[in-house]
């Protein structure tokens, strides 16, 4: 059986939806901008549907409306909690006075949360990774030390607007240098991977839609 005439009725509309998809993203390339951007509204659909279903399921429900109905006096910071999501929805007709508080609160509690998750999960794990744990004599020690060099020198990159000496910032210039090669590598990889993408999807056109490669 193939994709046109196929036993399981599920099995063969799931290939036509998956191939004619397939085809609609790739007709952006000979200029027919419509169906790719009917393909985007469609995905960024599925998407944040898929979203919102896990939020309810995994978070709101779970995590909010099932504590605050069984055990209410254990979660009383949950209360403010719900506050300050309420404010934020009448945003639009409560006083600014009132609401800039409050945006500043959730931007700036955001903003701590990412900036400690990439501190603690990122740049501590890294720089203990490249900290020479071996002995000297360990084949790994070359490696790790040089692990560490291109760790330092990258983070020295990251320094702007403050008085560096003349060492400082030609390390700061070589470390922009290997971070741009690491972008640089970053990228070729994710071209690589999107290549192993379109030889997964011109084999599923071909093999499993109209079975012309077996």
């Amino acid at each position: 059986m193939n994709g046109f005439a196929g036993a399981d009725l599920a099995g063969t509309l799931a290939t036509w939806v998956a191939a004619l998809a397939t085809i609609a993203v790739w007709s952006y390339l000979t200029g027919a901008r419509r169906l790719f951007v009917l393909m985007q509204h469609l995905l960024a659909g599925l998407a944040t549907g898929y979203l919102v279903l896990l939020a309810i399921r995994d978070v709101l429900v779970p995590r909010l409306a099932v504590p605050l109905i069984e055990h209410p006096a254990d979660r009383v910071l949950l209360v403010p909690a719900l506050v300050l999501v309420g404010m934020l929805v009448g945003a639009s007709w409560l006083p600014r006075r009132l609401m800039a508080p409050v945006a500043g609160i959730l931007v700036g509690g955001i903003a701590a949360y990412a900036l400690g998750g990439a501190v603690v999960g990122t740049v501590l794990p890294q720089i203990a990774a490249a900290l020479p744990t071996t002995g000297a004599a360990s084949p790994d020690l070359v490696g790790e030390v040089i692990s560490l060099a291109i760790t330092s020198l990258v983070l020295l990159a990251f320094l702007h607007g403050t008085p560096r000496g003349r060492l400082t910032t030609r390390a700061a210039g070589v470390g922009r240098w290997l971070l741009v090669g690491g972008i640089g590598g970053w990228l070729g990889f994710l071209v690589v991977s999107r290549l192993s993408l379109l030889v997964d999807r011109v084999a599923f056109l071909l093999g499993d839609w109209l079975t012309v490669l077996r």
